[in-house]
C-alpha cells in the first residue's frame, strides 16, 4: 500500500512545481510493481492519483474511505462509501472500506473517547460488496468469526459482486432539493451471469435513511422479478412497476441495516415459475465465485444450476418454486471436484453432486 498521497502531494514542494514530477513518481511506482509481480493499493489519495492510475496496471484498488479510527469514535460515517466507490470503479479500481471490528467493544484499544463499532454487520457488508479487500482489524480474541465468514468460503475466496456498491441516482440527484444534505445511504450492486443468455442479480443496501422512498426496478437498472429481504428470506415479493420496494426511514435507520435481494422470475412451459435467491447467510448470494451456470430448458420444465466449492463443503440455498414455496436446500459440494448442481423441476428442488 501506497499511504499517505494527499499529504506527500501538498506538502513536499517539488511535486507542486514541477507539473511532470508526480506522473513519472507513480509511473515508476508503476514499472517497480511490474518488476516484482505485486499490485499497489493508493490510500488517502486525491482525484488525480485515481486518474494517474489509469495506464498503471498495478494499482487494483484504492481506499473509498476516510480512516476508520474516526469511525470508532464517532466522529465520521466511515463506511459511508457509495459515492467515493462511483468515481473508483469508473477508473476500474476497485474499492477499499479499510479495516474494520468485527466486534463492538475491544478494551484497551490506542484511540479515544471510549471506540465503539455501533454495527459489525455493516462494516462487514459494505467491506464485502465494496469488491475490494475484506480485513478485519480485531484485537486478539475479538473477532466475530461469523460476522466475517459470511463474506466467502471456509478457505477465504470472497464472494463478491460484479461491481461496486455504490449509491443509486435518486439519492444523489435528492442533494439539490436539500440544500446539499444526504438524505440516507442507499445502495445497489449486482452480479452478472452468462451461460445460455446473460442473467443479473441485484443487492439494494440501506442505512442511515432520513426519508421515506419508494424504488422501482427502473431506478437501479433491474428487470423485473421478485425481492426478498435477508431479514425474512422466506417472504418472496413481486418487484416491479406496479411493486414498488417502501424503504423506511423508521426501519433502515443509523443503527441498523436494511439488505434485499432481487432475482429473476423464470417460468416454465407448464407455468411453474421459479427464483434463485442465492446463499442466504452469505453477504453476496449469488456470486460468479459460487455460481458457474445457470441452464433453464423451458420446454421441458427444467432447471439446473452448477456451484462450485470446496471438497467436502455444505452450504445452504434458498429457491423459490411457485408450487413449493422458499426451499432451503443444502448442497453438498462432492468430494472429488467440489462441484453440485441444483436442479428444479415442476415438482421439486433438489441438490445432487
Amino acid at each position: 500500500e501506497q499511504d499517505w498521497l494527499d499529504r506527500q502531494t501538498m506538502q513536499f514542494s517539488p511535486l507542486l512545481t514541477d507539473i511532470h514530477l508526480g506522473q513519472q513518481w507513480l509511473s515508476s511506482m508503476g514499472r517497480a510493481a511490474d518488476q516484482t509481480n505485486i499490485n499497489i493499493q493508493y490510500c488517502m489519495s486525491l482525484p488525480r492519483h485515481i486518474l494517474s492510475a489509469l495506464p498503471i496496471s498495478r494499482v487494483t484498488q484504492a481506499r473509498a474511505s476516510t480512516d476508520y479510527a474516526f469511525h470508532l469514535e464517532g466522529k465520521a460515517q466511515q463506511w459511508a462509501i457509495g459515492i467515493s466507490s462511483m468515481f473508483l470503479d469508473a477508473i476500474g479500481v476497485a474499492p477499499f472500506k479499510d479495516v474494520f471490528w468485527s466486534t463492538s467493544v475491544q478494551p484497551d484499544a490506542p484511540y479515544k473517547s471510549n471506540p465503539k463499532e455501533v454495527l459489525p454487520e455493516r462494516e462487514a457488508l459494505i467491506a464485502t460488496l465494496s469488491t475490494g479487500p475484506v480485513t478485519p482489524g480485531d484485537a486478539i480474541n475479538y473477532t466475530n468469526k461469523d460476522v466475517i465468514m459470511r463474506c466467502c468460503r471456509p478457505d477465504g475466496l470472497i464472494f463478491k459482486p460484479d461491481r461496486p456498491l455504490t449509491m443509486i441516482n435518486r439519492l444523489i440527484s435528492d442533494w439539490a432539493l436539500y440544500n446539499g444534505t444526504s438524505q440516507g445511504e442507499l445502495y445497489s450492486t449486482e452480479t452478472h451471469l452468462i451461460y445460455q443468455k446473460p442473467v443479473t442479480f441485484y443487492t439494494l443496501f440501506a442505512s442511515a435513511m432520513k426519508r421515506d422512498y419508494q424504488i422501482f426496478p427502473s431506478m437501479i437498472g433491474a428487470q423485473a422479478g421478485v425481492i426478498w429481504s435477508y431479514d425474512n428470506p422466506t417472504e418472496v415479493l413481486t418487484f416491479d412497476n406496479e411493486h414498488p420496494l417502501n424503504v423506511l426511514a423508521s426501519k433502515c435507520h443509523d443503527l441498523s441495516i436494511c439488505r434485499w435481494g432481487i432475482s429473476p422470475l423464470v417460468q416454465f412451459a407448464d407455468k411453474t415459475q421459479y427464483a434463485f435467491l442465492g446463499e442466504w447467510n452469505k453477504w453476496t448470494p449469488v456470486s460468479s465465485q459460487r455460481v458457474g451456470y445457470i441452464t433453464n430448458t423451458i420446454g421441458i420444465n427444467l432447471a439446473e444450476i452448477g456451484l462450485q466449492g470446496l471438497l467436502n463443503e455444505r452450504s445452504p440455498f434458498l429457491v423459490y418454486h411457485s408450487t413449493l414455496g422458499v426451499v432451503n436446500v443444502t448442497c453438498p459440494f462432492g468430494p472429488d471436484a467440489g462441484e453440485a448442481q441444483i436442479v428444479i423441476d415442476s415438482t421439486r428442488v433438489i441438490c445432487v453432486f
